[in-house]
């Protein structure tokens, strides 16, 4: 197509209150990016596939997938948007269970004029979505091990909780307010960070808000045996909640709030039943109830 076409069409599209998104050649980007023409901004990346043979001589293959989400999170003075770019990279054996994953969530601004991201996520992980004010990526199980969810700020980009099973959360209805109750057991993809040096703890829970870390709370066994969660839950006014959203009214008072986790261990059926007293928001695990020879103490 020769110049003068070129200006015509462009010059139809501007008068038609259209904008013009041109991209760089493709080997100028080979990582993610915006790209700006006219207030419009465009992101681009490669994903790839390669076969090869592992340092054991075990004929591997790598994937690496990119892709880009448009999200909106609720800041401290309204909704916000941002674009993520969602990096996967998994490595695995063809002849065994062997794999290993990478994740790399970059987080932009929808702005034009944005040269540096607001933040990365890095973990462990072959796949991952956004859930509202959070990014949840999921570590795979395999020889007996259940996945792992680690959930990471859309607002600040930490790492707030790693969870075995889905979280539960409460949110004061009309407010930012939530606090979300997680539990990390010894069953899961990945270890438990406290039991190098501790091995009595057999699982964490974990109390906090979509900002910051969340608060840990180590459940330990006079009797150290491998535990994987059965349940977590809230309980109102004595009775168990099924959703995993709970919504407090200001104008409804609740008479008792209560966080419930439930333990088995596989080799010995034995259950484990924690609940602890909730008040302002915050776990009271002074008050817990807990079985004989077990005890909640909080981590660092």
């Amino acid at each position: 197509m020769n110049a003068g076409r070129v200006a015509t069409l462009a010059a139809a599209a501007l008068a038609a209150g259209c904008q013009v998104v041109s991209y760089p050649p493709a080997q100028a980007r080979l990582d993610g990016g915006p790209v700006a023409t006219r207030g419009v901004v465009s992101h681009e990346a490669r994903s790839q596939l390669r076969l090869y043979q592992d340092a054991a001589g075990c004929e591997s293959v790598q994937t690496v997938n990119r892709q880009f989400r448009l999200v909106t999170v609720a800041g401290p003075t309204g909704p916000e948007r941002r674009v993520l770019e969602e990096s996967y990279d998994i490595r695995h054996c063809l002849t065994s269970e062997s794999a290993s994953s990478e994740a790399t969530i970059t987080v932009w601004l929808p702005d034009g004029n944005a040269t540096v991201p607001l933040f990365r996520i890095a973990g462990r992980g072959a796949e991952g979505a956004p859930v509202g004010n959070l990014y949840r990526m999921t570590n795979r199980g395999c020889c007996g091990s259940q996945d792992l969810a680690t959930y990471f700020s859309l607002i600040t980009g930490r790492m707030l909780f790693a969870s075995s099973l889905s979280p539960r959360s409460i949110e004061v209805a009309n407010t930012r307010t939530i606090r979300y109750l997680a539990l990390h057991d010894t069953f899961s993809a990945a270890e438990l960070p406290e039991r190098a040096a501790d091995s009595t703890v057999v699982a964490v829970l974990q109390w906090g808000d979509e900002e910051a870390p969340a608060r840990r709370y180590l459940v330990r066994i006079n009797r150290p045996e491998a535990f994987a969660g059965s349940a977590v839950r809230f309980r109102r006014d004595g009775r168990a909640v099924a959703d995993t959203v709970l919504t407090l009214y200001p104008d409804r008072p609740t008479l008792e709030l209560m966080a419930e986790i439930e333990l088995v261990a596989p080799t010995s059926n034995r259950v484990i039943t924690i609940v602890v007293p909730i008040e302002g928001l915050e776990l009271k695990v002074d008050r817990a109830r807990l079985p004989p020879g077990v005890t909640l103490t909080e981590g660092q």
